[in-house]
């Protein structure tokens, strides 16, 4: 007899034997005990979680000699066929291949007939969403008013692509991803059935890669057997799989934890001469990086993870720290997604490992000493400004950029006008803060703020003003909309600790009276600005204009 593969061999028969869907294996026995046999079911969920098995479940149970029952016996002769799989009873349609108008005319015709040996004749249609939108209209009818011998059971992994008129004719069951305890338990069962010796860590890393599923579990432990033999070690499943190992991910961490592109990058070059794929290593990395991630916020989850013991997570996780561990993960998500279009994934991965390794701690600490000077400045209630050196110095009294005076009346000003400020060429721009609110318009995904904004520079700053210099009209005029004006003073208040409104200027608009002007009231009906100017140049009046 040829050999069978473990998932068939190891197929569950009955409802007891259905590992990880407790919820779907109690409504369908209570069904089955109460008579209550709907005539079409729709069962969900990934693959390889027991939509088919539960199926031919389902379908023994309807026709076992002893039933409608929920415990078939898996001895009678209707039980025997419908496992070997040559009842007459049950058909199982792969709608992958049959899935035009034609073969479900073909399927109407046939469920008139009855049944031969059971009491109900029950269709398994496998991947139905594959069916073309004619074959689901020619179905809709018959699914809905079937003869009272027919039962329909439709599986699929994408329950999405299922027309809402087939929903409504169903009753639906979503299959869960098997837990991974559950998914262990059930392959030291077949691991002693099978006369398979297993190590523990074997069995808990192919639970693993299995991602919910019993038969992807059940083949891989299959495979990694003909490899072994009867004895199945660590190393068996890890060279099937492909995997790095866990002391090769734990030297990369420890070589980027301690900032080592040495180590870091002669680790990879070993990885990659052992023949690893480039996105195994990225993918295992990032597994672990999640470990760490969870090991920090909750220790006793981290511990499901079969990339790092507890003691390893707890070293690690200190020299990381949470804000670096969350850094490194969307790095890694970033390299892992460019792999797959790069045309040297060596280079991403190599790319990915130096701004691991970077000490980005540096730039941080030098702009956190600037605001730091800023803030006490502010606090000191002296004006700011920023020479060309990177440190943010606050400036003698004498030399104090002239403050707006408080409001006064119109006529107050004209009397006595400001003197425009002296050309802005003698004073740098506010770089240190104004390189920390670029900074934080890009960390907070405000990309297209940041590129509007980043068309000015800071002019001056004090603890109420912010003046933002542009040279293009567009860029002034958007950025002194409502919504990116909020925006860029939020951070403005993170950077500086205070609450600073902005005014935007053209390189023409530099007058210190315009800032002054900018600070009070507008009356109504008052001009604007360069109206008033040019009447105090060429006299005259204003004439306003009525809309009609």
């Amino acid at each position: 007899m040829s050999y069978v593969a473990l998932y068939r061999q190891w197929r569950p028969q009955d409802f007891e034997n259905l590992i990880g869907q407790d919820h779907i294996r109690a409504t369908l026995t209570n069904a089955l005990s109460s008579g209550k046999i709907a005539h079409a079911y729709l069962f969900t969920g990934p693959r390889g979680t027991g939509k088919t098995s539960t199926a031919k479940i389902l379908a023994k149970a309807l026709n076992c000699i002893h039933g409608p029952t929920p415990q078939p016996c898996n001895q009678c002769p209707n039980c025997d066929k419908i496992t070997a799989g040559i009842s007459m009873d049950v058909l199982e349609v792969d709608a992958a291949s049959n899935r035009g108008i034609d073969e479900i005319r073909d399927l109407r015709e046939t469920v008139k007939f009855a049944p031969v040996d059971g009491r109900y004749k029950v269709y398994i249609i496998d991947e139905v969403h594959m069916l073309t939108t004619e074959a689901f209209n020619a179905l809709l009818k018959t699914l809905e008013e079937p003869p009272g011998h027919v039962v329909f059971i439709l599986a699929t992994t994408e329950p999405h692509k299922i027309p809402a008129t087939i929903h409504s004719r169903c009753q639906r069951y979503d299959f869960r991803r098997i837990a991974l305890s559950e998914i262990e338990a059930r392959l030291a069962a077949v691991a002693k059935g099978s006369g398979l010796n297993v190590e523990p860590e074997a069995l808990k890393l192919v639970a693993a890669h299995a991602d919910g599923g019993m038969r992807d579990a059940l083949s891989i432990l299959d495979q990694c057997a003909a490899i072994g033999g009867d004895r199945v070690t660590v190393d068996d499943v890890r060279g099937t799989l492909g995997l790095v190992g866990h002391e090769w991910v734990w030297r990369l961490t420890d070589a980027i934890a301690n900032r080592n592109t040495i180590d870091a990058l002669l680790t990879l070059d070993e990885l990659i001469g052992l023949g690893r794929d480039v996105r195994q290593i990225l993918t295992e990395l990032v597994q672990h990086a999640r470990s760490l991630l969870l090991h920090l916020a909750a220790p006793d989850l981290a511990l499901e993870s079969y990339t790092g013991d507890k003691e390893t997570l707890s070293r690690q996780g200190e020299a990381f720290g949470y804000t670096r561990v969350s850094a490194w993960i969307s790095l890694l998500h970033e390299a892992i997604n460019e792999t797959k279009w790069s045309a040297d994934p060596r280079i991403t991965a190599e790319m990915a490992l130096l701004s691991a390794c970077r000490e980005a701690s540096d730039d941080i600490q030098a702009m956190s000493e600037r605001i730091s000077r800023l803030e006490q400045a502010l606090a000191a209630g002296t004006s700011i400004r920023v020479s060309q050196s990177p440190s943010l110095t606050p400036v003698s009294p004498a030399q104090e950029i002239p403050q707006p005076k408080p409001t006064a009346p119109k006529a107050a000003i004209k009397q006595t006008p400001v003197a425009p400020a002296a050309p802005a060429s003698g004073t740098a721009p506010a770089k240190g803060v104004w390189d920390a609110v670029l900074r934080e318009l890009i960390n907070g995904g405000k990309r297209m703020v940041h590129a509007c904004v980043s068309q000015g520079h800071l002019e001056s700053l004090d603890d109420k003003l912010a003046i933002i210099r542009f040279s293009v009209p567009f860029s002034k005029e958007r950025t002194e909309k409502d919504d990116y004006r909020a925006i860029i003073e939020q951070a403005l208040l993170k950077i500086t600790g205070h609450s600073v409104h902005i005014q935007c200027i053209l390189n023409e608009e530099k007058s210190q009276a315009a800032i002054v002007a900018s600070t009070q009231p507008k009356a109504i009906d008052e001009p604007p600005p360069i109206v008033k100017q040019a009447q105090e140049i060429f006299g005259g009046k204003v004439i306003k204009l009525e809309k009609e």
